[in-house]
């Protein structure tokens, strides 16, 4: 794969999917005038309930997508279609029972307004099957478009509801929450065309019982694994509902954690568009070319983290037009730096998959996440919803000493990065840059200005010497 292609792929995954954000400068002053920490506080409760939900019910089986379609190539959808059934099932039960606990969670008497959140609250979990193969098949066929264009129609959909509901009827949660519904509903749709019908993926029911639990049996670790991202990412809002956080200081957290989470855009588009190298490196016994994969999506993490950070004050001043909400502010220029850490869990998790050794994930992901949720339990009551920030970063960066203490990261880190004590100078790096990024975020915007033409500069350099691109 060429610089050129990688720098393309990396534009449709990161930047296009994101051409909503920017159209979002031009509402955001108009809409969060008549938004309040309330509203983001009940939108960000049923976003976590629906995201634990959904990162259970595909019950791991996604794990052989990635598998068939290097396995079985002439094949893979047939198991691809045997998947899909089983997803679709298991999504209309984990739809009840999200809409169950939403019921009697949300704080609104019994009542039509509260169920009728609860059946909105619940339908992304109803559509998530076509998504997870659509993000699996696209990028392993190195065709971004299809996944890409359809995931910007249901932004700019989104986008635009959203912008009416909120800014000509006052609808507040509600414009946050309806688009997004219908969105998915279109994006799972158009993904009916796109697989079932293109790439002849449907739904096929498997009568094969031993096969299901052969199946299950390498997916069903992955579940905990799974749950581990929900821990990171969601579970301190559901921590909050669950100890009757005020739902004003919710939506404070929530809105800093959504303006944090835009930094890792970046790395996450530029590791979807190189995963195809990141496996033949690894399925080659390539380690070197691994671990350089590895360094470059590790800087373009941090650098990307420290810019955000850097200019987080002069993006609320920007675009948020709302007194209550910029206090978020200074949450969000932390939990940008939460998961810098996200391109090592990914080559760290690799081998794991291809090995399908899913037991070892526990240990990455579900460990780490549980920490999360341990410490949320005990810091919120003792110092308030902010503790959940500084348990965030401490979770996630917990990652980065899975190789000390478990033997298999041990020897497979070690095989591709060379020494494990370069995860220290990681670890080093990264709180320098999260401390001092906060440092600067404070100074006057011409020493802003310069700093970020520093950065700039440094990484062109780096990346001239380094040839980086050149390995994918």
């Amino acid at each position: 794969m060429s610089s050129v292609k990688i720098v393309k792929d990396s534009l449709f995954y990161g930047l296009v999917p994101r051409l909503t954000i920017f159209v979002s400068v031009f509402t955001l002053p108009l809409i969060t005038p008549f938004l309040s920490t309330y509203d983001y506080g009940i939108s960000g409760v049923l976003s976590s309930y629906s995201n634990f939900m959904i990162a259970v019910l595909p019950l791991g089986l996604h794990v052989h997508l990635t598998n068939s379609f290097f396995e079985l190539p002439n094949h893979y959808n047939l198991v691809w279609g045997r998947v899909l059934y089983l997803m679709l099932l298991s999504s209309i039960f984990f739809g009840l029972l999200n809409f169950v606990i939403l019921s009697l969670t949300l704080p609104i008497s019994f009542s039509a307004n509260l169920l009728l959140l609860s059946i909105v609250g619940t339908i992304p979990v109803l559509y998530t099957a076509n998504s997870v193969l659509a993000n699996h098949l696209f990028p392993l066929l190195q065709k971004p478009q299809p996944l890409v264009l359809t995931n910007l129609l249901g932004s700019v959909v989104s986008l635009v509801l959203s912008f009416v509901l909120i800014y000509f009827f006052r609808l507040g949660y509600w414009g946050l929450i309806v688009p997004n519904v219908l969105s998915g509903l279109i994006v799972f749709f158009l993904f009916v065309k796109f697989i079932w019908i293109d790439y002849n993926i449907k739904p096929i029911v498997d009568h094969n019982i031993k096969r299901i639990v052969w199946m299950l049996k390498i997916g069903l670790p992955l579940v905990p694994h799974a749950l581990g991202f929900v821990f990171l990412t969601s579970s301190a809002r559901i921590v909050m509902s669950q100890l009757h956080v005020s739902y004003d200081e919710i939506g404070l957290f929530s809105h800093g954690c959504t303006m944090g989470d835009y930094a890792v855009m970046v790395t996450t588009a530029l590791i979807t568009a190189i995963s195809p190298n990141i496996q033949r490196a690894y399925r080659s016994h390539d380690y070197t070319r691994y671990r350089k994969l590895y360094y470059l999506c590790q800087s373009v993490a941090f650098v990307t983290s420290i810019l955000v950070c850097i200019w987080i004050p002069e993006i609320y001043g920007f675009l948020i037009k709302n007194v209550e909400l910029r206090q978020s502010s200074s949450i969000a220029s932390i939990m940008c730096f939460s998961n810098v850490v996200f391109a090592f869990y990914v080559f760290q998790s690799t081998p794991v998959f291809i090995e399908k050794d899913t037991f070892q994930l526990l240990w990455l992901v579900f460990v780490p996440g549980l920490l999360n949720l341990i410490l949320c339990f005990v810091g919120i009551p003792i110092f308030g919803y902010r503790a959940a920030i500084y348990s965030t970063i401490i979770s996630y960066w917990s990652q980065l000493f899975i190789p000390f203490i478990v033997s298999y990261y041990h020897k497979n880190v070690k095989m591709w990065l060379g020494n494990l004590k370069k995860l220290v100078v990681v670890f080093l790096v990264l709180l320098s840059g999260l401390i001092g990024a906060q440092f600067v975020s404070g100074t006057p915007q011409l020493y802003k200005v310069l700093i970020t033409l520093l950065i700039a500069i440094i990484f062109c350099l780096v990346y001239k010497k380094k040839k980086m691109f050149e390995l994918v």
